[in-house]
């Protein structure tokens, strides 16, 4: 009689990198930082790496190497209601210097992703943003960006869980 040979299918767990940028003495300029330490309460596999990407720049390049999945948390000026969350898959943006999408803080987003893509370190990325309505002095979020907060970090969670599946 023969032995059976137990086949397991060993499936790649996926990198996913959830990087915020913004920074926390702007306001609402901040909200990828706040949104980042709500991620950071809730529990996910370790290979979800939540990152406080701060105003990084060109060095939170290295974040994205080895990531298998990116998604970007901004503050993003698109003339709209403050609070409005958007949800930009990268390969929908035109990632030229005259790009679509601005990012209000020292991090150019479309320039960062341009050169990512150009260095061949630009995994499949989305962008979660949300509308400002204030940038000035302070550390907390304007009350419009505070309250649209909790559905940003949740939809944010559906994209982690979308891409682990």
């Amino acid at each position: 009689m023969g032995k059976l040979k137990n086949k397991r299918t060993i499936k790649k767990e996926k990198k996913i990198i959830v990087l915020g940028v913004g920074n926390l003495l702007l306001r609402d300029e901040g909200v990828g930082i706040h949104a980042i330490k709500e991620l950071e309460k809730e529990c996910f596999p370790a290979q979800v790496k939540i990152v406080d990407g701060g105003t990084g720049g060109i060095d939170l390049l290295f974040w994205l190497e080895e990531a298998d999945y990116a998604i970007i948390i901004d503050c993003v000026k698109a003339e709209a209601t403050p609070g409005t969350i958007f949800y930009f898959p990268v390969t929908e943006l035109d990632l030229s210097t005259s790009g679509q999408i601005t990012s209000l803080h020292e991090v150019n987003l479309n320039e960062f992703l341009l050169l990512a893509k150009k260095l061949g370190k630009l995994p499949p990325t989305v962008i979660y943003g949300i509308q400002p309505a204030e940038i000035s002095w302070g550390l907390e979020l304007s009350p419009a960006v505070k309250l649209s907060l909790p559905r940003l970090v949740h939809l944010i969670g559906q994209e982690i869980k979308r891409q682990q599946n």
